[in-house]
């Protein structure tokens, strides 16, 4: 990372720290390893499933962690409170990609473990939005729902829906889900829906409409169906930037409710994921449910180079016999203005910069 992209990095970072703890979210700081057996029996919840080990001094298999999100759960297992509202800014050691190095990724997120109701949901998807939006730039949000999921599995005669169809839809598919379905025992009806619910295109309105009429006899169906639309009226202005898209899947074992990933504009891979994981948390015991996101500033790398034109807004250049006051005093003044300022006694090298000053 360049000092330049740290400096956008730390940038982002307080301005999301101030927006977490102005909705009563505080800081949690964790260790770099966990005990392997931790994400040993929560490999699906991970998005790697290489890990980095080492032996503890006490004969422990450890791992430098892959995920934040099973450590904080992990943390709360036990706790009276009703309600943690925590954010942090941590690193993960996993590969970039399948069949990649592993590198050391940073993350900025919250998570609201305990009583999760209809305004803590809200209030997820709102700061993930806000986190957006605090990048600078148009930003899109798509957004799905697991428990949409669970009823066209039930619709069909399932519990789940096997593997191969959960593959089909998540990848969208469409060409090979037909095929799929039918040697899975789902049958062409339930294929032909599928292809249908996928395939919906409009306003989330129209989305939202088409579920409904697929499923009808689907209780689970209409219930997601009334809590994405409850969610989306309740944003208001902001539900403009959201878009429902029903390939949108995560793992049923953890996931169970409103899941999401974000966009910015000019840039291909989603920079934040999360949702809502009421069946992680009441797994390792730590309370009715769970919802939140992560922010992957890495991803923002390239972005950030692309969307800075230069590389401080003002360049006060001094001579080396002035007094450091009078320098002081002209870069402060344009700090106050919110500018990026740099000041030097000389032009640095391969270095852009919008305005220069001569003192």
């Amino acid at each position: 990372m360049t000092e330049l992209n740290l400096s956008e990095e730390e940038r982002l970072y307080f301005s999301l720290k101030g927006l977490f703890e102005s909705y009563g979210y505080s800081r949690f700081q964790m260790r770099r390893f966990e005990e392997y057996s931790l994400y040993l029996e929560n490999l699906n919840f991970l998005k790697s499933r290489d890990i980095i080990t080492f032996g503890g001094r006490d004969g422990r298999l450890l791992a430098l962690k892959p995920d934040v999100t099973l450590s904080i759960v992990k943390n709360c297992k036990g706790s009276e409170e009703k309600q943690r509202k925590v954010y942090y800014r941590e690193s993960v050691y996993r590969p970039d990609r399948p069949g990649g190095q592993f590198r050391e990724i940073s993350q900025i997120g919250l998570e609201y473990i305990g009583d999760v109701d209809s305004y803590a949901q809200l209030e997820v998807l709102f700061l993930a939005s806000e986190s957006l939006a605090a990048i600078g730039g148009g930003y899109v949000m798509d957004v799905s729902h697991m428990g949409a999921l669970e009823g066209i599995a039930n619709s069909c005669g399932m519990d789940s829906l096997p593997d191969e169809v959960f593959g089909c839809m998540r990848a969208r598919n469409l060409h090979d889900l037909k095929e799929v379905c039918i040697s899975c025992g789902m049958g062409e009806d339930a294929a032909g829906k599928l292809r249908t619910l996928l395939s919906a295109g409009g306003s989330n309105k129209k989305k939202l409409t088409v579920l409904r009429s697929l499923f009808p006899e689907s209780a689970k169906c209409l219930e997601a169906a009334d809590e994405l639309e409850e969610l989306l009226n309740a944003l208001g202005e902001e539900s403009t930037a959201f878009g429902i898209d029903f390939s949108l899947l995560n793992d049923p074992a953890y996931y169970n409710g409103v899941i999401f990933q974000g966009y910015i504009e000019k840039f291909p891979r989603a920079v934040l994921s999360g949702g809502r994981y009421d069946n992680l948390v009441k797994k390792f015991g730590a309370g009715k449910g769970g919802a939140g996101f992560a922010l992957y500033p890495d991803e923002l790398d390239f972005y950030f180079k692309k969307s800075r034109e230069y590389d401080a807004d003002a360049l006060v250049l001094y001579p080396k016999d002035i007094a450091p006051a009078e320098v002081l005093k002209v870069v402060k003044k344009l700090s106050d203005e919110k500018k990026r300022v740099l000041a030097s006694s000389i032009v640095p090298e391969g270095k852009r910069f919008k305005t220069i000053i001569k003192l």
